[in-house]
Parts: structure tokens; C-alpha cells; sequence
């Protein structure tokens, strides 16, 4: 008898706790999301201006919206298919965003005026290709 109370209090717990989608490993929405904006609401009022809550608000919906539709399929190799084909589509759009970040990055901390040295070498600019002799002969 208590072999089976034992057997019954093992089991139990795993039959409540167990998804509809067992044995399919459900996307998070943690995995995808920097952790300031994992549980990030609909921007309002001033928040309406931060361009990064919105992109990551509207990410959200639309990650939950792709999970709602997977879970709606029947079919087991479907629902994992649907599940493996977000999750590369997430990765995808954050490789995507962090090249954004990162070129936007090298944007700002470029010196300016510096694309052609020939140019740009010396404020004096196009005085000193002027000059007769070299710079270092100014002794």
C-alpha cells in the first residue's frame, strides 16, 4: 500500500504540472528579450517616445500572437515545427537589431572628416598640398 501512495505522489505532480505540449520545448519569450524589456507593457504617455519600448512592446505581441497559432495546431510534428521556425525568426530579428545597434555604435564614435586622409591630415587642409616644399623643411 504504500508503494503505491509513493507511486501515486510521484505521479500526480507531473500529470497537473504537464502542458498540452509535452515533449515540445515552448519558446519563452524570456530566451529572445533583453532582460530590461522581458516584461515590457504598451508604451503611454511619455514612454510613447522611447523607440526601443515600442520595438520590443510590439516584438512581444507579436511573439506571443506566433506562440498562440502554434499552440492551435493539432498536430505534434506541426506545433514543433511552427515552435522551431519562431525561434529562428526570433534569433534572426536579434541578430538584426544588435547589427542596428552596433552600426549605429560605429556611427556615432567615428571621427568625423576622416574618410580620406590625404584630405584631413592637417587642419590646414588643401593649404599645405599647395606649398612648394614639404612640411618638414619649415625649420
Amino acid at each position: 500500500m504504500k508503494k503505491i501512495v509513493l507511486a501515486c505522489m510521484l505521479i500526480v505532480p507531473f500529470a497537473v504540472f504537464a502542458e498540452e505540449d509535452f515533449g515540445v520545448n515552448v519558446p519563452e519569450w524570456s530566451d529572445f528579450a533583453p532582460k530590461a524589456f522581458v516584461n515590457v507593457t504598451e508604451p503611454k504617455g511619455l514612454q510613447k517616445l522611447n523607440v526601443n519600448s515600442k520595438y520590443w512592446y510590439q516584438r512581444r505581441v507579436n511573439f506571443e500572437t506566433a506562440i498562440d497559432e502554434c499552440k492551435a495546431l493539432e498536430a505534434n510534428d506541426e506545433r514543433f515545427g511552427c515552435y522551431e521556425t519562431l525561434k529562428t525568426k526570433e534569433f534572426k530579428l536579434n541578430d538584426d537589431y544588435n547589427a542596428k545597434l552596433e552600426a549605429e555604435l560605429n556611427r556615432r564614435t567615428a571621427i568625423p572628416g576622416m574618410e580620406s586622409r590625404a584630405d584631413n591630415m592637417l587642419p590646414l587642409g588643401g593649404y599645405m598640398n599647395t606649398l612648394k616644399f614639404m612640411p618638414n623643411e619649415i625649420r
